[in-house]
């Protein structure tokens, strides 16, 4: 039976990585890039600035929207409330007047 050696260094590097040699040799790429090259490049460009312009355009016109509502929906709140207390007042001041 073999004994394995006792003296062995505390750290061993070991191999993690399968590199194919393959991957080791490099094309040489062109000087100039294509005109399809240079036409997504733009393109990726304009893409990255009209997303960001849209979602700023989009939420100012929400907040906008949502502002409108809600200035809305508190006017209409307030006269109906209004509403509500005129006639409770009246009715209390009718029992009131009843009573005495």
């Amino acid at each position: 039976m073999n004994t394995p050696p006792r003296n062995l260094p505390r750290y061993v590097p070991t191999l993690t990585e399968i590199v194919e040699p393959s991957s080791l040799i490099r094309t040489p790429t062109s000087t100039s890039p294509s005109f399809e090259e240079m036409t997504e490049s733009v393109m990726q460009q304009v893409d990255r600035v009209l997303d960001r312009r849209l979602r700023e355009e989009t939420e100012g016109m929400l907040r906008n929207l949502v502002t409108q509502q809600l200035e809305t929906m508190h006017l209409s709140l307030r006269e109906e409330l209004a509403l509500v207390v005129r006639q409770t007042v009246s009715q209390a001041m009718a029992l009131r007047e009843e009573e005495n």
